[in-house]
């Protein structure tokens, strides 16, 4: 139950890093580095965040496939 409070308390500043990323880096293709990104962002304030990072992925995965489905993040053409 520990890893699900943690995880939730995080969804807010991992919207905030996701949206930032996509700001600096717009457009599809990149998503891999993006990710990528955001792990060593999160390992470098706290690097016991590695043992969590298989469920943050996850939630990472749902917001950017929501992002995507809303609009919220834009598809380059």
């Amino acid at each position: 139950m520990g890893n699900i409070v943690i995880i939730l308390q995080l969804i807010p500043s991992i919207i905030a890093a996701l949206k930032a990323i996509e700001d600096a880096i717009p457009g599809s293709g990149m998503g891999e580095q993006k990710l990528s990104a955001v792990r060593a962002m999160l390992e470098v304030i706290d690097g016991s965040i590695s043992k969590l990072w298989p469920q943050i992925s996850g939630v990472i995965g749902v917001l950017v496939n929501l992002f995507n489905a809303t609009g919220v993040f834009k598809k380059s053409t």
